[in-house]
C-alpha cells in the first residue's frame, strides 16, 4: 500500500510539477493537483510495450488519446524498485448513458482506425495460406453442423436442446452460406489488389476504456493494441454488445464508412462463421444453460447476418422518370 506522501515525493522527484494535493483512484492510481493542471501519475510492472502504443496513437488523435508526459530525464516512464510509473492527464469525467457510452466507444474505435490506416503487401503465398486457414475453419464448422443434425435427426426421442438445434439448423446454414459468399469475395479482391488494409487495432474491447469528458472522449489503456485486420475490433464489439440498443445501426454505419470493400468482407466471413467447435466443447449437459448458450452464441450472428442481407440487398431500379406532358388530365 503506497503512502500519499510518498507517491507525491515520487512524482515530483521525476517530474517538473508541484504536487498541491493528491487522491487515490484505484491501488495503483492516483490523481495529482498540481498548479498547471490536474495529472494522473500511473504505477504499472511488466511489459511497457503498451506505452510506445498509446504515444503512436496519441501521435495520430491528439485529441481523443490522452498523451504520456516526459520525466526530468526525457524517458517516458518514471522506474522504482518493483516497476515503472507513467505521467498521463486527469479528465473530469461526465455521466453517460451505456447505450451512449457504447455508441461512443465504436465511433472512438473508428476515429482511431482511420487515423492509423495502413496498407500491406500479400504475396500470393500469404494470401493462398490465409484462404486454406478461412477455408478450413468454415469447413469444419458446416460438417459439424450437418453431423450434429444427422445425429439428431435419427433419434425417436430429442431432448429440448436437440430440438433447439434442429430448429436453428436453417439459420446456422444460412450464415455460413453467408459467410462462404464474403470469403469468396474477400479472396477474389485480395487476390487481385495483393494490399490488406491494417489498422492499430485497440484489442481491449470494453466501454470501460471510454472516459467521457464534458467536451470530448477518450481513449485509454492499450495494452493489448496490435496493428491487425481493423474488423477484429468490431468482431470483439458485436460480441460484447449485441444486447445494447442501436448495436446494429453502429456497426452498419462503421461498415458502410470504410472505403476499402475488403473491410465488410472480412467482417462477415468472420462474424457469420459460428463456432460450433467451442460450442459442443462448453455444452454442460444441463438443458436450460445449453440452451441459453447457443442462443448466445447465435445472437452476434443473427444480427451481422440482417447487416449483411441489407447491405447485399438488390438495388432496387430507379423509377423511371415521368415524361414531360405525359398522361396529363385532359385540357380544359
Amino acid at each position: 500500500m503506497r503512502r500519499l506522501s510518498d507517491v507525491a515525493i515520487f512524482a515530483q522527484a521525476h517530474y517538473d510539477i508541484e504536487v498541491l494535493q493528491i487522491a487515490q483512484l484505484t491501488d495503483k492510481v492516483f490523481k495529482l493537483e498540481a498548479r498547471q493542471k490536474d495529472y494522473v501519475l500511473k504505477f504499472a510492472n511488466g511489459d511497457d510495450d503498451f506505452l510506445m502504443k498509446q504515444l503512436y496513437a496519441h501521435k495520430e488523435l491528439p485529441e481523443l488519446v490522452l498523451p504520456i508526459y516526459e520525466t526530468r530525464s526525457g524517458a517516458r516512464m518514471a522506474y522504482e524498485k518493483d516497476g515503472f510509473a507513467y505521467l498521463t492527464d486527469y479528465v473530469a469525467q461526465t455521466p453517460m448513458p451505456f447505450e451512449n457510452k457504447v455508441r461512443d466507444y465504436a465511433k472512438l474505435l473508428e476515429n482511431l482506425h482511420t487515423a492509423t490506416e495502413i496498407t500491406v503487401d500479400k504475396n500470393d503465398d500469404e494470401i493462398s495460406w490465409m484462404y486454406g486457414e478461412d477455408y478450413k475453419r468454415l469447413e469444419e464448422n458446416f460438417m459439424r453442423l450437418e453431423a450434429m443434425v444427422t445425429q439428431y435427426e435419427m433419434k425417436l426421442s430429442r431432448s429440448p436442446f436437440e430440438w433447439q438445434v434442429l430448429m436453428m439448423y436453417p439459420l446456422l446454414y444460412g450464415m455460413y452460406r453467408r459467410s462462404d459468399e464474403a470469403m469468396k469475395r474477400f479472396y477474389r479482391q485480395l487476390g487481385r489488389k495483393k494490399q490488406l488494409p491494417v489498422v492499430m487495432t485497440h484489442g481491449d474491447v470494453n466501454v470501460a476504456n471510454v472516459l467521457p469528458g464534458n467536451k470530448k472522449n477518450h481513449l485509454i489503456n492499450f495494452e493489448n493494441s496490435a496493428f491487425d485486420v481493423p474488423t477484429n475490433d468490431m468482431l470483439k464489439f458485436l460480441s460484447f454488445y449485441h444486447q445494447s440498443r442501436g448495436t446494429t445501426k453502429t456497426i452498419t454505419d462503421y461498415l458502410k464508412s470504410q472505403k476499402d470493400p475488403l473491410i465488410a468482407h472480412h467482417f462477415f466471413m468472420k462474424s457469420l462463421c459460428i463456432d460450433l467447435k467451442w460450442l459442443t466443447e462448453h455444452l454442460s449437459g444441463n438443458v436450460l444453460i445449453d440452451i441459453s448458450l447457443i442462443n448466445e452464441k447465435l445472437a452476434p450472428g443473427l444480427i451481422a447476418m440482417s447487416i449483411y442481407d441489407e447491405m447485399n440487398a438488390p438495388k432496387k431500379p430507379a423509377p423511371k422518370a415521368e415524361k414531360k406532358n405525359a398522361e396529363k388530365t385532359e385540357d380544359k
